[in-house]
């Protein structure tokens, strides 16, 4: 865990550089002796924190959709007598809410950022949500799919046994034979070739959002989990506010970084705010 000291101090120097972001928002209520909290949330260190807001922004995902992923979602059911109906979360967070304010772990993103893609691809909600639950008591993980590398047909989702070279044992895990069905790797698409695996743990550890070619990553043990620079703790978010004052260049000279790493960040800090 994270001493409140070491955290408040880490918070008051983000805000005197001007990059006070609303995840460290979260962190600063938590630390604040003066919030009405029914008692003080600890702050984990190295799981990354996000707002809801901030979520949504990396993965170009509108609030209230993300909202009904993590938090679920109520509706009237009309058939037969009209009653309300409610679907419970897909994902489930681990952080503390403060004063109100959902926040997500970096497991979490990366959850969420699976879900987008079984979505985008045609497959139901609450098929994803079957696939979760039964992912999570096959391998006793509360993260489900952020613990092992699944796969999609467009119809069914299947979970890699192990991580054995490209063509894994895949195990359905949803439609009527997802009890034990197993099918040779190879044929679905793979969604997690952006993202570290932790060895230990096989749970996500570092997400490189424009491929690994692009030198950007989020790792939940620097700056909180935010978008940085590989090999450093530099944030995106505060080169592009430089740069919006400066000529790239002069940027790269300042942070003594190469000119394609500002422009980089530029560019892909100017995608998010265009996908908002």
């Amino acid at each position: 865990m994270l001493s409140s000291g070491l955290a408040a101090l880490y918070v008051e120097r983000r805000e005197k550089a001007g990059v006070f972001s609303s995840g460290l928002g979260i962190l600063r209520r938590a630390l604040d002796p003066g919030a009405t909290l029914p008692q003080p949330p600890r702050v984990p260190l190295g799981v990354g924190i996000y707002t809801r807001a901030e979520a949504a922004r990396l993965l170009r995902l509108t609030p209230q959709r993300l909202s009904r992923w993590v938090r679920g979602y109520t509706y009237w059911l009309k058939a037969g007598v009209p009653r309300r109906t409610h679907k419970p979360p897909v994902v489930r967070t681990d952080l503390p809410t403060i004063d109100g304010t959902v926040a997500l772990s970096f497991l979490e993103l990366m959850e969420l950022r699976i879900i987008k893609a079984f979505v985008g691809k045609g497959v139901p909600l609450q098929r994803v949500r079957v696939a979760a639950r039964r992912i999570a008591d096959l391998f006793e993980t509360t993260h489900p799919f952020a613990h092992q590398r699944v796969y999609t047909d467009r119809e069914q989702i299947y979970v890699a046994l192990s991580d054995a070279g490209v063509d894994p044992d895949l195990l359905q895990v949803t439609g009527r034979p997802a009890s034990s069905q197993l099918i040779a790797g190879g044929i679905f698409d793979r969604y997690l070739e952006e993202v570290d695996f932790e060895e230990t743990t096989a749970l996500a550890e570092r997400w490189f959002p424009l491929g690994r070619q692009m030198p950007i990553v989020l790792d939940p043990h620097i700056a909180f989990g935010a978008p940085v620079i590989v090999g450093t703790g530099i944030r995106t978010e505060v080169l592009a506010g430089y740069a919006a004052g400066n000529q790239p260049a002069v940027v790269a000279r300042a942070f003594e970084l190469e000119l394609s790493r500002v422009q980089a960040a530029i560019d892909f800090e100017t995608q998010l705010a265009r996908a908002a």
